[in-house]
């Protein structure tokens, strides 16, 4: 009975997408990955897909909930690309309004399920939920709980925060394989129609285990992420790096690169030892978090903010204590408000609160989601001074919901299993998350 229900789900999962076959396998007149909704920009969205052959026309058409059609777009495929195309639909949106899409290849209708859906971006000062994972190895979802358990959330974007999925070449031709057997799960495929999809990488959808810097045919790897994704502009708009940042609603994401630079220069913060982030990405986020309105900042990437891991290993910011500091400086002494740190890689998930004694001048809090399928690390469980919370959870994932339709926004965190039972929460206003002022009376 468990196959029966298994095969019903994967054909009701997929909707009237069109997939057939394998993730490799030409399909005349069908889409072979996709559609997934991409970054959500302030005047429009981003719809990925990809087609089967060269020159095939992909044509995406934005309807709102009356049916008239807001917006379209059309792109070609072509090799270059391996067929995949990054449709920008240009249109205001309005906050919080649903909208339907189609994907039309050739004219025809191919992908046209009723769960292709786009929501208008939330308002600054509205309510908004996101989800971040990692750590997602192919065909070990179990049945697809945490998938189903994302969707119900209804979140308005999932971060990923890399190892999704786990390549460990850069091989071109391998990372283009992975990434399409990656968004064509059938219950990823689910979540990707109608959740904005932001994403970074880790070490093994960068290249290996604990690579950084210029491993041999990382630029490949690059290619086949920006291929796969719809970000709009990353890194530094050539061939820098992924980072990127998105404002939605009353948070600002700035997703990290923790892997391209590192190693590959002298750190801004001390001459005489090798980068993390590169000065050029450091350049990018601490001007964003100064420009930033946004009541909260999450500042976010794969790599652990702190060395307390399984023993041996050196791949974590840890290694990089200056560059560490120096962000924690630079939040203290420029008064940014409302900055949550989230990372993953580790396998497992962790709570760790940062004293304000450190620099920020507020409590400076860590979470670690790892990992979205069920691989733990039982090592990984090291001992920390600011640790508040571990789990050796398999099949787990981060909510943050944001509220800021009161005088003083509220954050409130959760690690939630694929069951959805709630492992381990926490709920922040945002005037606990402002550097005190003490002014000092001489005695």
């Amino acid at each position: 009975m468990k196959s029966v229900m298994t095969i019903v789900y994967l054909i009701l999962s997929t909707g009237l997408c069109g997939f057939a076959g394998s993730a490799d396998e030409p399909i005349a007149g069908k889409l072979t990955a996709g559609p997934m909704v991409g970054a959500l920009e302030s005047d429009g969205v981003r719809i990925w897909c990809r087609g089967s052959a060269e020159g095939q026309q992909i044509e995406v058409v934005l309807y709102d909930a009356a049916g008239k059609v807001v917006a379209t777009g059309r792109q070609q495929t072509s090799s270059t690309r391996d067929f995949t195309c990054d449709l920008r639909l240009q249109a205001a949106l309005l906050p919080g309004q649903q909208y339907r899409y189609k994907v039309l290849l050739d004219g025809e209708d191919v992908a046209t399920a009723a769960d292709q859906q786009v929501t208008g971006p939330p308002a600054s000062d509205g309510q908004v939920g996101l989800v971040f994972g990692s750590c997602a190895q192919s065909k070990r979802y179990g049945e697809g709980d945490i998938w189903r358990s994302i969707l119900g959330k209804n979140p308005q974007a999932m971060v990923f925060l890399g190892d999704t999925p786990y390549i460990d070449t850069t091989d071109l031709t391998r990372q283009r394989g992975a990434y399409r057997s990656f968004w064509t799960d059938p219950g990823l495929a689910a979540v990707i129609r109608q959740t904005s999809v932001l994403a970074t990488w880790d070490d093994h959808d960068y290249g290996r285990n604990d690579s950084v810097g210029t491993i041999p045919g990382r630029e490949n790897s690059r290619q086949a992420f920006d291929e796969y994704h719809a970000l709009g502009p990353i890194g530094d708009g050539s061939s820098q790096g992924i980072y990127s940042s998105h404002r939605v609603g009353p948070v600002e994401l700035f997703i990290l690169d923790t892997r391209w630079f590192g190693k590959t220069e002298p750190s801004i913060f001390d001459s005489e030892k090798p980068t993390l982030l590169g000065k050029m990405q450091w350049e990018w986020l601490k001007q964003g978090m100064k420009d930033s309105t946004a009541p909260f900042k999450i500042v976010t990437c794969g790599m652990i903010f702190n060395g307390a891991t399984r023993p041996g290993k050196t791949d974590h910011w840890g290694m990089y204590p200056y560059e560490r500091q120096g962000l924690i400086d630079f939040i203290g002494e420029n008064q940014i408000s409302g900055v949550l740190v989230v990372t993953g890689d580790i396998h497992r998930c962790r709570h760790l609160s940062y004293p304000a004694s450190e620099g920020a001048g507020y409590s400076l809090d860590e979470w670690i989601t790892s990992p979205l399928a069920n691989s733990v690390i039982s090592s990984a469980n090291a001992p920390h001074p600011a640790l508040v919370f571990d789990g050796g959870e398999a099949s787990v994932y981060l909510h943050v919901a944001a509220d800021a339709t009161s005088s003083d926004p509220t954050l409130n965190v959760r690690l939630i299993r694929g069951n959805d039972e709630v492992i381990h929460s926490k709920s922040y206003l945002l005037s606990e998350m402002m550097k005190t002022k003490i002014e000092s009376t001489g005695q």
